[in-house]
């Protein structure tokens, strides 16, 4: 199961035809001038990435997490990871060195030197920075020894030293990955955490397209702790704010990026589980009579057809959901809820919010081609974002398990005098490529000007390698609340030319003028998610 990174974004597209199609050869222009450089790099950064690794003729499910101190002139200092490769563990590697660059437009590279169990190594990734503070990434590590991708982020840390007292109030989550199964797994859920002991907790999961009939959170404890068995324990977490967790009877490494921020990955008992706990304010709504916004959601993960994701919007006034859109590709099969070319109007609309647990909350409604509901569970971490998990049942949902990130549309309307600006976009998932199923992981920096986007990205996957310096154009339409007048779905067309050329073809939900998600809604051979941020 991919995870989506905000973030967290799954994705691909069929790369093969532009790699080896005709149309020249598109020679990218000079990084053009813009306020980043290597100085913008400077302190230490916790990241996560979620991907795959190929060994010998076999591909693994791989999450990846971490923290790396950059020196503000091209080198990394020092640093720790720990990975699970489908619920194989290797924990506390330390990271010795390393080097980095950023050209002016945000976009560079990162290497990190490891002292791994089977000797020295090194990763490589692609990265874009969204400003001196946080980037998007993808793992394009391409060696002798070693192949991995995936998409991912990275945060500046801040508030050390640390302590497990760091970590204090209440937390909204979202981990998935593998069960001990190797099933796909999504849980959901919110904790208080304090001194290190986790109380309070409540979760929802879906595990294999297993879900009670009515969401039902289910409720654990847990504890927080400096990891004993690791020789650095006391010092990684003082200055890279590693750590152990057991939550609800699963284990797991944690990085604080500070008292906002947790990073959590699995590490015992065969499942494979990463996400973030980010702290949740007093600005969630008590009741659905404080409910009066429009959000847009996007969820992906994985299904019976394969990947799956699910983009859309809604509106929620007090107990009432209106002006309802949903874009589903399920292995390749499309299927368009409500607006304009959708299968009519939603019935049975409706939002409730958990009297007993703060913030957690739960919105259907009924798609009248399909006759069975969309339902999503949700826990808010402030009244304008939440993370979300569906739980529909039926022949749109049985198997189904994916999560997201649902956010509040702020900022509108949306129009070409309100998205401009330079942005970075990274999409990530799953694609046909010769006939066998690969993994692609893309990102990118793009101006948009007059809803026209230029610049150049990275694409990777295990087929073709790393394609660096590839040239990114394309279109956007955009108008109103998102979705534009009418009920009509926005769209993006993102055009790739390097020794040939591509267009992928995206619907496009808009949360506010620094901040979009997308999802491709054309071709049978792409499950594709993504985000587009505002660099600041």
């Amino acid at each position: 199961m991919k995870r989506f990174l905000l973030l967290l974004a799954s994705a691909a597209a069929l790369w093969t035809a532009a790699c080896n199609g005709g149309g020249g050869t598109a020679v990218p222009p000079p990084p053009p001038p813009g306020p980043f450089g290597l100085n913008s790099l400077n302190g230490t950064y916790s990241f996560v990435t979620n991907g795959e690794v190929f060994t010998g003729t076999v591909v693994t499910p791989l999450a990846r997490v971490g923290s790396f101190t950059a020196n503000g002139n091209g080198g990394i200092t020092g640093g720790v990871e720990d990975v699970n490769s489908a619920g194989a563990a290797s924990l506390a590697i330390p990271i010795t060195g390393g080097s980095y660059t950023v050209t002016g437009d945000g976009r560079g590279t990162l290497t990190l030197n490891l002292n791994s169990p089977s000797g020295a190594t090194s990763v490589n990734f692609g990265i874009v920075l969204t400003s001196n503070s946080d980037g998007l990434m993808i793992d394009e590590t391409s060696t002798n020894t070693q192949a991995s991708t995936g998409s991912g982020n990275f945060v500046l840390q801040t508030g050390g030293p640390f302590t497990v007292a760091s970590a204090a109030g209440p937390y909204v989550f979202d981990f998935s990955g593998l069960d001990d199964t190797g099933a796909p797994d999504s849980i959901v859920g919110e904790f208080n955490a304090s001194g290190g002991v986790i109380t309070a907790g409540v979760q929802d999961e879906n595990d294999n397209g297993n879900i009670p009939a009515t969401p039902t959170p289910v409720s654990f404890t847990g504890v927080l702790a400096a990891d004993s068995l690791d020789p650095n324990g006391a010092a990684d977490l003082s200055t890279f704010g590693r750590g152990v967790a057991s939550l609800n009877g699963i284990n797991y490494v944690f990085y604080l990026v500070g008292g906002n921020r947790i990073r959590f990955l699995s590490t015992s008992g065969g499942e494979m589980l990463a996400g973030d706990a980010v702290a949740q304010n007093n600005t969630i709504p008590a009741n659905t009579a404080a409910l009066n916004t429009s959000f847009v959601f996007i969820v992906s993960g994985a299904s019976g057809n394969g990947g799956v994701t699910r983009i859309g919007r809604f509106t929620a006034n007090g107990g009432s959901v209106t002006n309802v859109i949903l874009d589903t590709n399920n292995g390749g099969v499309f299927h368009l809820t409500g607006g304009s070319g959708g299968g009519g109007a939603v019935t049975a609309a409706s939002i409730t919010l958990d009297a007993v647990n703060p913030g957690r909350g739960v919105v259907t409604f009924k798609d009248p081609s399909l006759g069975v509901p969309f339902t999503f569970v949700f826990y808010l971490s402030s009244a304008s974002s939440a993370v979300i998990q569906d739980v529909s049942q039926g022949n749109q949902g049985a198997t189904d398990v994916a999560d997201g990130s649902l956010a509040a549309q702020t900022g509108g309307p949306f129009s070409s005098s309100n998205i401009s600006g330079t942005y970075a976009l990274n999409w990530s998932g799953l694609s046909l490529q010769n006939g066998a199923e690969d993994e692609e992981d893309f990102v990118a920096q793009a101006k948009i000007s007059s809803l026209s986007l230029t610049g150049a990205g990275d694409i990777f996957q295990f087929q073709n390698g790393v394609i660096p310096d590839i040239v990114v154009g394309g279109t956007i339409t955009a108008g109103g609340d998102g979705t534009g007048s009418g009920g009509q779905r926005n769209t993006m067309s993102v055009n790739l030319t390097k020794n040939g050329s591509s267009t992928v073809n995206f619907v496009v939900y808009v949360a506010n003028p620094g901040l979009a998600f997308f999802a491709n809604n054309q071709g049978t051979t792409r499950v594709v998610a993504g985000i587009l941020k505002l660099q600041q």
